[in-house]
């Protein structure tokens, strides 16, 4: 792929300033005694460098980028105020990117969040009478943890060398970890493979296919943040029931090695169709060195904000985010995890509840769209706060009881549809307080970072809960601390909103 070019013309004037038309905006060159600044009259892009001496330059994209995703809310609004439909929404590539993301949270979350089929096979066949529940909870519980505590450092990856170079390295090893699973013959070598190493590839991936589509939209930035995360749902929603199949009749070798091979055919090329519209910290980095054009960029402030930009921690509304988050991911598996295993306890046949995964996951890709759609116009923190308290309904009202498999049914359908809309809430959220595009990775695995604490500790208390107090058959306890963990989460985001706006109604 041949880079694109921009071709800057600066005139020379009487007046010692240099005059710079690109598209609609128009920039002035002042000289200086040893720098040159370049400014943008219509938008806050200062450019700073060396002498241009009146010549026509022409600089590559990776050293000069002047990117339409890389401006200002403000510079985007007045572009688009002008007619300018590029800088609006972006080139028609971005449903390109929107695709391909969408198949890599397919392929990666659809297997994380169809766990639930594996627990019970290796609780049923595997490893009967050999390992308990809480010990079984763990191997997709270290999954989730590792994906969700590398974010900081995954998503930081991911914006300093790429997205497209940072995914393909995340298939590699998420493939080589199931295979390493299908040959695993002890529940802790499932718990290093299935669960430690999948997990850190799948973080690779996640981060950079989840915040990827932002760099290409604006206007409609949480629906295209729905539809690519509506993947883990609805890679659930068919990846469930195969995998269900496949084990009742391969066993869990055979289903391992099919899906890594799935993986490969899948996602590797996909991989190839991510494109950035902004550039990566490395190349702003090169930048930088042989062309400082930004004002206030240096090598020296470059080296001074660190590898992952903690500074979001200094905003109050950010940290009761990630707080509210950690509560709300201790309770939010254990439906996933637990349905499979409730529905038979109720003398569901085992396809059918197999099915309740499926259709949660299905539901919950349905939510995520949805719920992109609507926060674009109530703003993503209201979006947040009315689907985690719906959530909460769905648990305390629904599945408390759901003793009959159209009443499950009914709960799995209604909690995915909430459930997911509170995903596609949050990355928005910690979307508009990053504020800058090219810290979104960081910011959203920071955030991702905190929520460990619930999702190591929330699916294996549910655990520990059913194998004492419920004694493996009454889930009354685990529905109990699943709907009060959410319920807390609630009430956070809730003072969140208030200290954002004290505007009950405002859009926010």
């Amino acid at each position: 792929m041949s880079k694109t070019t921009t071709s800057l013309d600066l005139s020379q004037h009487p007046d010692d300033k240099t005059t710079l038309q690109h598209g609609h905006h128009q920039y002035c060159h002042h000289h200086n005694n040893s720098n040159n600044t370049l400014t943008n009259k219509d938008s806050d892009i200062t450019l700073t460098g060396d002498r241009y001496n009146g010549a026509t330059k022409t600089i590559e994209a990776g050293i000069l980028d002047i990117e339409p995703a890389s401006l200002s809310s403000d510079s985007l609004a007045k572009a688009a105020a002008a007619g300018d439909d590029m800088l609006a929404d972006g080139p028609a590539y971005g449903w390109v990117v929107v695709f391909a993301c969408f198949v890599y949270q397919m392929v990666s979350m659809g297997f994380c969040n169809s766990y639930g089929v594996f627990q019970n096979y290796y609780l049923t066949e595997t490893f009967k009478d050999k390992a308990t529940v809480f010990q079984i909870t763990w191997i997709g519980t270290l999954a989730m943890t590792l994906l969700d505590a590398l974010g900081p450092f995954t998503g930081a990856i991911c914006d300093y060398f790429g997205h497209r170079s940072t995914t393909l390295i995340g298939v590699s090893v998420m493939t080589l970890s199931l295979v390493l699973a299908a040959f695993s013959t002890q529940v802790w070598q499932l718990y290093l493979t299935q669960g430690l190493l999948y997990g850190s590839g799948t973080s690779l991936t996640y981060f950079a296919s989840m915040t990827l589509p932002s760099q290409w939209f604006t206007k409609n930035r949480g629906l295209v943040t729905g539809i690519t995360i509506s993947g883990g749902g609805i890679g659930g929603l068919w990846i469930s029931p195969i995998v269900s199949r496949l084990l009742n009749t391969k066993g869990s070798k055979f289903t391992m090695l099919v899906i890594a091979a799935t993986h490969l055919i899948l996602l590797i090329p996909t991989g190839f169709l991510y494109r950035a519209r902004q550039e990566t910290g490395r190349e702003k980095a090169r930048r930088i060195r042989r062309l400082a054009c930004c004002e206030g960029e240096s090598v020296e402030a470059e080296s001074k904000q660190g590898f992952v930009d903690f500074t979001i921690l200094k905003d109050l509304r950010f940290c009761l985010l990630v707080v509210s988050c950690a509560f709300v991911i201790s309770g939010y598996f254990s439906p996933f995890f637990f349905i499979t295993s409730y529905a038979i306890q109720h003398n569901v046949d085992k396809s059918t509840a197999a099915l309740m995964v499926g259709l949660m996951n299905g539901s919950a890709a349905i939510g995520r769209i949805v719920m992109g759609f609507i926060l674009d116009r109530i703003g993503s923190i209201n979006a947040l706060c009315i689907s985690t308290f719906a959530t909460t309904l769905t648990l305390f009202f629904l599945w408390m009881f759901a003793k009959t498999s159209t009443l499950m049914i009914i709960f799995s359908v209604a909690y995915g549809l909430c459930g997911g809309a509170h995903v596609s809430s949050a990355i928005s959220a910690s979307s508009v307080l990053a504020g800058k595009l090219d810290r979104l990775g960081s910011v959203t695995g920071i955030m991702y970072a905190v929520m460990t604490i619930g999702s190591t500790v929330g699916s294996p208390v549910s655990g520990a809960i059913l194998d004492t107090v419920g004694h493996h058959t009454d889930y009354t306890g685990v529905i109990v601390w699943s709907g009060s963990v959410m319920l807390i989460a609630s009430l956070i985001q809730f003072v969140m909103k208030f200290v954002t706006n004290r505007d009950l109604f405002a859009k926010i």
